[in-house]
């Protein structure tokens, strides 16, 4: 009898995590210095719909932290890596690679968790001229196929957060 009961609260308690909000894992290699305030978004010459999404998607995170776009050679560069694989291979970007270090380690998934792939997003900062090095702030999440729609939002606004606000 109480089987009986517990079975809903059991079941509303799986349905509640499975719509949850997905837990997301963000880096970053340095601070971005505070006087960045343009950029221009460099991308392939025959994008995949999945980089129009991202291109989109960090477009939108960083014009909402004031962050503007320009045509202008001359401003900081903004690149972006976006990678979808199965949960079990793990994520990493080719500088967390060298350093031995995974943004999102491989794991065996669960049975509950079957399905879900893991989604990457690093956008690279890399300034103009003679400004020193490349800012790398990276965005990782395993989601389900019912939340693959928003991963290049979600992932864009953890990663480009981390950049920081524009001054």
């Amino acid at each position: 009898m109480i089987y009986r009961l517990a079975l809903p609260l059991v079941s509303a308690a799986v349905l509640a995590s499975c719509a949850s909000t997905p837990r997301l894992e963000t880096r970053l290699s340095a601070a971005v210095p505070a006087t960045v305030t343009a950029y221009r978004l460099l991308e392939a010459e025959a994008p995949t719909a999945a980089e129009r999404a991202v291109a989109e998607a960090v477009r939108q995170a960083l014009a909402a932290r004031g962050w503007r776009e320009t045509d202008d050679k001359a401003a900081w560069r903004v690149e972006t890596a976006y990678a979808v694989r199965p949960q079990q291979t793990g994520v990493f970007t080719d500088v967390d690679a060298r350093q031995g270090a995974w943004t999102d380690a491989p794991r065996s998934p669960r049975w509950w968790s079957q399905g879900r792939q893991a989604y990457s997003l690093t956008v690279i900062l890399t300034g103009p001229g003679d400004e020193p090095g490349a800012y790398r702030a990276s965005a990782a999440a395993v989601l389900g196929r019912s939340q693959a729609e928003r991963a290049p939002g979600l992932l864009a606004d953890a990663a480009v957060a981390r950049l920081g606000p524009a001054a």
